[in-house]
């Protein structure tokens, strides 16, 4: 063999190496790390969801959300909806733990009616997510509101309009919603710190409105007549506050009295701005929350072996202020763009 041949071939075989050497690496690289895992930790998976009811928009949207992501990596996800119905919701919660789902997602009612039975499925060996809505019980995960900055963030939006030179006066009204909900005690909490950095201010009614625009109407109704130079109402969800904005709307006291909340998010919202019902509502966007939520149930079933309640971790979303200014885009979804 000549010298030019070894020459060649050498050559040749070198090249072949580093072809071969290059197709592995490519076929390496293209394979996307840990994809094929993750979509295969999720399908064929049970996920219950038990809400304190459908009713409420912020359920609505995280459950589009959630079925998007149900649809897309192939585990399924059933609502088992008691209505705002605290038997019905227990009833819903032991069939839940008796089926063992691989995740069970839930939306307190109060922070002790399911206390013991989250107890019960982590015992079972079930992990839960709870949304928005702590129980005294804490589980794997909780993604929603910090509360007690929302408590803080309301009182101190009427401080602001009810301790300046031209407030008709320091008062200002708490409607609660439920007494013993998680969202009720902790704002509770954020707004006495607030209270006592403004001893001015005089909290003359703090009554639950139980989610009722009827029953907000009421309250603020009869606080206006004993109080006619009210300056400020706060409130837990945009929805029921509206009644208390029909309320002040009624009495001809709209530039007069300052209405804050808080909400979801949707254009029911935005619309109420729009109309003069509400000043300001603070926003948790409840499409982003539901987001955040979707990547934990992710989280969560792709550690089958990790022991339920063995790792506990807290995600509070984003808070948006908004008033007559940004009460529009996406600020305001609608249900309908989210599925």
């Amino acid at each position: 063999m000549t010298v030019l041949k070894k020459i060649l071939m050498v050559v040749g075989l070198s090249a072949a190496a580093l072809f071969t050497a290059s197709t592995i690496t490519s076929a390496q690289e293209t394979d996307q790390v840990g994809r094929q895992a993750y979509i295969d930790s999720m399908k064929g998976k049970k996920v219950i969801f038990v809400p304190i009811s459908q009713g409420f928009d912020l359920n609505q949207a995280w459950v589009a959300v959630w079925q998007r992501h149900a649809a897309r990596y192939g585990f399924k996800l059933e609502v088992r909806d008691p209505n705002g119905d605290t038997n019905a919701g227990i009833r819903a919660m032991q069939g839940a733990i008796a089926e063992k789902p691989d995740l069970l997602i839930v939306q307190n009612p109060d922070v002790q009616t399911y206390a013991r039975l989250l107890k019960q499925a982590q015992q079972a060996g079930i992990k839960v997510l709870q949304v928005n809505m702590q129980s005294a019980t804490q589980t794997d995960s909780y993604v929603g509101n910090d509360w007690i900055e929302m408590g803080k963030l309301e009182m101190t939006e009427l401080a602001k309009a009810c301790t300046g030179p031209k407030a008709p006066s320091h008062k200002v009204v708490w409607l609660a919603g439920v007494q013993t909900g998680a969202a009720n005690i902790f704002m509770r909490t954020g707004i006495d710190e607030i209270l006592k950095q403004y001893p001015e201010l005089q909290l003359v009614s703090d009554q639950p409105a139980d989610y009722s625009s009827e029953k907000a109407r009421q309250i603020t109704e009869t606080v206006l007549q004993q109080h006619p130079d009210l300056c400020g109402i706060m409130g837990i969800w945009d929805n029921a506050e509206v009644g208390a904005g029909a309320a002040v709307a009624a009495a001809g006291k709209q530039d007069q009295v300052t209405i804050v909340t808080n909400g979801a998010g949707s254009d029911t919202g935005c619309q109420s701005i729009k109309n003069g019902l509400l000043d300001v509502i603070y926003n948790f966007n409840a499409p982003i929350q539901g987001e955040i939520a979707a990547q934990q149930i992710s989280e969560l079933l792709q550690h089958p072996d990790r022991q339920a309640g063995s790792e506990k971790t807290i995600f509070f979303g984003p808070i948006t202020r908004v008033d007559k200014t940004n009460a529009s885009g996406r600020n305001c979804w609608k249900l309908d763009e989210l599925k």
